[in-house]
């Protein structure tokens, strides 16, 4: 796994817990504000709605500046060396374990979803261009009435008016260039009044640009899908919008219990309309109708957010012990012998980068050398190369063809030797290719447990010689046999280059 996918996978985990907490701080807050204007909670909604769409982001960028070490074990199971896709789920795994397999399948079951759910957001965006496209134009009398209500809600953008045979309640679509959707059946139910109250309703939307928020909430649900407390505090915006907008058309045209009672007609006549359309009985109707006679409002219930906290706090405490658990810990010092682990210096000079190759010698003077499909387009003709005879002899040559198709996933590769060997002719030998020098560059020797481009830990020995801390180090190109270091080390440091996977929770190791 990349550090931006493993970023990216943590982000989304440590999301579980963080989208639940953020939602059980606005409804602490709604409840605060209960007896207070929609327009506030409105905009404490939005907040909370951002703040949940920048965690992740934050938590990426931290994650990617400070990534874990990948030689830990939950990266050995969530990337181990050749596999091809992400990790299997282990039948009988520790917690840490079953965590890793959750991190390296996060983030294409991630992408699967929000494919799924954009699927969805696109299908909704050609419903209502279809909406907009097959509307008729209003009487002139009606788009007179559109007119002078936009005047005094001080709305200056042009504002259509559609019947629409296909919408079933009136509705706002479109944001630079906003309509009114109108149903013919609303207009032949609802008095003057009451249809003026519902249309100064819908142009309130327009005023507050409703409709370019809405769509940013659905891109907000569409990418974290995964999550219930965005689909609530989404629901919490849209609510509060329409208390926001009854207020305003209220105010407008100064008759709470006739505005009611047409959200009433509306109600009977309503089916589900298209999730980008703004409708005038959209959020919960009771309340909203309960605001407009006066009535009390029932507090909301307490058991959502108990269940929101409850889950923030597991999924918190299960991902950060997973978190801590892959760190560096400072922990005492553990013994480790040095005639057990393998030590180098870090050097500075030019650093040859070549590729290993197994093959044989097909006449006394060619090598086949069976090259890694990944590696050979590295290989170019004219390259040098040296044949290793495994007797202690070994002979220079260069590279004279290279075959056009990958057999067993490897590419054969010729390379003529200076010194015909005829004695060795049809042995198996080792092959080494030179793909070409990087100049003055910090290198080390090579540790199995790395990969080019990555970032990892190893133990650098410290100046007294009898102690080895931990040290994070990224890597650059890789030899057969080296590895180019671009930060972390520097010429001369002593470092260890075994698997010191045992050491994970320890920050430091004594030698003995």
């Amino acid at each position: 796994m990349t550090a931006i996918a493993h970023a990216i996978s943590a982000a989304l985990l440590h999301f579980v817990w963080q989208g639940p907490v953020v939602a059980f701080v606005l409804w602490v807050t709604l409840t605060t504000l209960r007896s207070g204007s929609a327009r506030l909670r409105y905009i404490v909604s939005c907040a909370a709605l951002a703040i949940m769409v920048v965690l992740p982001e934050i938590t990426a960028w931290l994650v990617y500046r400070a990534p874990g070490p990948p030689d830990a074990p939950a990266n050995r199971v969530a990337a181990a060396p050749g596999s091809l896709g992400p990790a299997t789920w282990p039948a009988a795994a520790s917690p840490a374990t079953w965590m890793a397999a959750l991190e390296a399948w996060a983030l294409p079951l991630w992408c699967a979803g929000v494919l799924i759910f954009a699927v969805r957001l696109i299908w909704s965006s050609r419903h209502v261009a279809r909406l907009r496209r097959e509307g008729d134009p209003p009487e002139a009398s009606l788009a007179e009435t559109v007119v002078r209500l936009a005047r005094r809600m001080s709305i200056e953008r042009p504002v259509r008016v559609l019947i629409s045979s296909l919408a079933d309640s009136p509705s706002v679509a479109g944001w630079l260039r906003p309509a009114i959707l109108l149903p013919a059946a609303s207009l032949l139910n609802l008095s003057v009044e009451q249809l003026e109250a519902v249309l100064a309703h819908e142009l309130a939307h327009i005023r507050r640009h409703d409709y370019l928020v809405n769509v940013l909430q659905t891109l907000g649900e569409t990418l974290f899908f995964y999550q219930p407390a965005v689909w609530w505090v989404s629901s919490c915006i849209r609510n509060e919008r329409e208390l926001c907008c009854d207020d305003l058309a209220v105010e407008i045209c100064g008759d709470p219990v006739g505005y009611a009672r047409a959200l009433t007609k509306l109600e009977r006549l309503r089916v589900i309309s298209p999730e980008l359309a703004l409708s005038s009985t959209g959020g919960p109707l009771m309340r909203r109708i309960q605001r407009l006679t006066g009535m009390v409002e029932q507090p909301p219930s307490r058991l959502p957010a108990v269940l929101a906290l409850s889950l923030a706090l597991i999924c918190g405490l299960m991902i950060s012990l997973h978190w801590a658990n892959a760190q560096p810990q400072a922990a005492g010092d553990a013994e480790v012998a040095r005639d057990a682990v393998w030590f180098d210096t870090v050097k500075f000079g030019d650093l040859p980068i070549m590729v290993r190759a197994l093959g044989s010698m097909t006449t006394p003077s060619t090598a086949e050398l069976k090259v890694a499909a990944s590696q050979a387009n590295l290989v170019q003709i004219g390259q040098s190369a040296s044949v290793d005879l495994h007797q202690g002899i070994t002979v220079a040559g260069k590279v004279t063809r290279i075959d056009s198709n990958a057999a067993n996933g490897t590419v054969t590769v010729a390379v003529e030797a200076q010194t015909p060997v005829w004695v060795f002719t049809a042995q198996p030998v080792d092959g080494i290719i030179r793909i070409r020098t990087l100049h003055d560059v910090v290198f080390v020797g090579r540790p199995a447990f790395a990969k080019p481009g990555s970032r990892v830990t190893l133990f650098e020995v410290e100046s007294d010689g009898s102690h080895a801390k931990r040290v994070k180090v990224r890597f650059g190109a890789f030899s057969v046999n080296a590895a180019q270091i671009l930060d972390g080390l520097q010429p001369g440091d002593h470092v260890i280059l075994s698997d010191m996977s045992k050491y994970d929770g320890y920050g430091r190791v004594q030698l003995k």
